[in-house]
């Protein structure tokens, strides 16, 4: 019987012990059903995180991609509105040249019209004026020196045949008495009386300023009142064949080789006409050289405006070469970075595309693991309820496997869930740092795309400024080149036009004055002679004032004793009343060694009559001199 009761107890404790140990083993069961429970709210909760991150970086791309085709529209609507103000601007820049242009030649033609003639073409017309002045005094002088030499001729025909005939005149002496000149003179001598003082105002102005004004008024029929009252009244008595002749033994006396011709080539304009002339001459010549140095400084200066028009032409030639070169490599740049850009945003929609098929990708396995853990559930659930109920293991061992088991794939299925959950993390830290750079890269290309776009829209403004400019340039020297070449062209011919016309005229004053030049004279004659001496004071040793002083001439006696301590002065009177013979030759050379200027004048210097005549010492002296020298 303790046999058989011993085995029942320890039966009993092997049955607790059993039913312990799967006490123990379904609560491991169930912690380990909870663990897997807990496992898949895990992965529920990293799929759903997955997918939400999917979701936001999808949204996030969709927003940058609107982003840069906003920003896209944008720039294309701003770099219309800039190229529509450009175009709006260079159209007022445009209008503004035209008003600045009508400005400027409404301002020329103002000019033109204060200013119609330069200083040079009143030079020139002035120069011009001159030179018909001159033609039109040295034309009537030629005219009436003709004539007057003409007239000489006549008259000197008229002596010489006078002279040739008997003449009846007692002696030199004798003859002096039929000297006084009468106003009314024959009708033979009609020649010379146009010669006189009543014979017109050409042959008064001829015969007071020419050097040989003496010889005409020696031989002149129609003398002052006073030389008519001085001489005796000895030919109221005559007939008048015998006052013809009387008057011109009278005039043969006054001149011994008769009437005076001037040798040819002799100077027969006044001294102050010839020296106007000379000095008209000289101005014209003045005048001429400052329209040629002009002339020359206007060509001078055309030259160097072409020049420096030229130099500024291909010095804005050169900028604007410049500038399309720099344009060009600025487009050339534009569109590399166009190029880079399409490049990248290509790059951006396939990587787009690759994450959109990686995102579908990871909701298929999401879905297929899904599905697959559904399947295994509910098998397992009803075995583990099969096995709770009606079919789990009897034995220990059984059981061990069995939780081995379940353990296992459990553990699987974590290190499956954590390698996923891993998987999905370093996607996305991935897909971060994709999008990261992407934006980065975005953000640098968007800053290239400005400072580029910034540089280009400078770079064409600056273009057009200088198109603008160089277009206006060109207009302005076009439209200024035309009428100033057109100008300078007519200028240079009318001047050359004018400096012909000048240099003619010169040509004729020249031709002129060499006709009027005066001739060397010949020398003394030898019964001058012994006028020659050194020295004012050896006068009076001279032969001729010996015999003057010494002569019966009705002198007073003042005037004697004055010409016998002024011995000069009586010389010079004697050469002045010689003068229509020699007065050329006695200019030429002087005579008691006075200057030709003293001898011409008739007296040595500004000295006082001391008789206190009113004409000065030469009006002290008669009318007549000896027809021959006194040696």
């Amino acid at each position: 019987m303790e046999s058989l009761e011993d085995p029942q107890p320890q039966e009993g404790a092997n049955g607790e012990a059993e039913s312990g140990e799967l006490s123990r083993l379904r609560a491991e069961l169930a912690g380990a059903l909870a663990e897997m429970e807990t496992m898949k709210a895990v992965a529920e909760v990293s799929e759903s995180t997955k997918a939400e991150a999917v979701a936001a970086v999808q949204r996030q791309c969709q927003e940058e991609v609107a982003s840069l085709q906003a920003i896209l529209k944008d720039s294309i609507s701003s770099y219309e509105a800039q190229i529509t103000a450009l175009k709006q601007e260079r159209q007022q820049q445009q209008q503004h040249c035209e008003e600045k242009e009508r400005e400027l030649g409404r301002l020329k033609q103002l000019l033109s019209r204060a200013h119609p003639l330069d200083s040079l073409e009143k030079q020139m017309e002035k120069a011009h004026e001159d030179s018909e002045k001159l033609r039109e005094i040295v034309l009537p002088m030629e005219k009436e020196i003709e004539e007057l030499k003409a007239k000489l001729l006549r008259a000197e025909e008229l002596i010489q045949e006078i002279q040739r005939r008997p003449r009846h005149a007692p002696s030199l002496h004798d003859s002096t008495e039929l000297l006084p000149l009468s106003r009314d003179p024959s009708p033979p001598l009609e020649p010379l009386e146009e010669l006189s003082g009543d014979g017109g105002p050409a042959a008064e102005a001829f015969a007071h300023n020419c050097d040989d004004s003496a010889s005409i008024s020696s031989f002149s029929l129609g003398g002052g009142v006073g030389s008519s009252s001085s001489l005796p009244r000895s030919r109221q008595g005559l007939s008048p064949e015998q006052e013809e002749t009387a008057s011109l033994v009278s005039t043969g006396t006054l001149v011994p080789e008769g009437i005076y011709l001037p040798p040819p080539g002799y100077q027969l304009v006044p001294d102050t006409q010839w020296e106007q002339l000379q000095m008209e001459g000289r101005q014209l010549q003045k005048d001429l050289e400052s329209v040629s140095r002009e002339r020359d400084e206007l060509q001078e200066g055309l030259r160097r405006s072409n020049e420096d028009c030229a130099k500024q032409m291909q010095v804005l030639l050169a900028q604007v070469q410049n500038s399309e070169q720099l344009l060009q490599t600025l487009q050339g740049t534009v569109s590399q970075a166009q190029e880079r850009v399409q490049l990248q945003m290509a790059e951006l929609v396939t990587t787009h595309k690759c994450l959109h098929h990686e995102v579908k990708r990871l909701n298929e396995e999401n879905q297929g693991l899904r599905a697959e853990q559904l399947p295994s559930s509910a098998p397992q659930g009803l075995q583990q309820e099969q096995g709770e109920e009606e079919s789990l293991p009897s034995s220990v061992p059984e059981l061990q496997q069995l939780l081995r088991r379940t353990r296992q794939e459990a553990r699987a299925r974590l290190q499956a869930q954590e390698h996923g959950a891993e998987r999905l993390r370093i996607e996305i830290v991935t897909l971060r740092e994709a999008l990261e750079e992407e934006t980065a890269a975005r953000a640098s290309l968007e800053g290239q795309l400005r400072v580029q776009r910034e540089d280009t829209e400078v770079l064409e403004a600056s273009l057009c400024s200088l198109r603008t400019e160089m277009e206006r340039v060109q207009q302005e020297e076009s439209k200024a080149q035309l009428p100033d070449l057109s100008e300078q062209r007519a200028k240079v011919l009318r001047l050359q036009a004018e400096l012909e016309t000048s240099e003619q005229v010169q040509r004729d004053f020249v031709r002129l004055s060499q006709a009027l030049q005066v001739r060397p004279v010949p020398a003394l004659p030898d019964w001058l002679a012994p006028l020659r001496v050194t020295s004012p004071g050896s006068c009076k040793d001279s032969p001729l004032v010996k015999g003057v002083l010494s002569s019966s001439w009705g002198w007073h006696g003042p005037v004697l004793s004055y010409c016998s301590k002024n011995p000069e002065t009586l010389v010079c009177t004697l050469v002045s009343r010689l003068k229509p013979s020699v007065q050329g030759m006695v200019d030429a050379q002087g005579i008691c060694g006075l200057s030709p200027t003293e001898v011409a004048t008739g007296s040595t210097g500004h000295r006082p009559c001391p008789w206190g005549l009113a004409g000065g010492v030469e009006a002290a002296f008669p009318h007549q001199v000896p027809s021959a020298p006194l040696v």
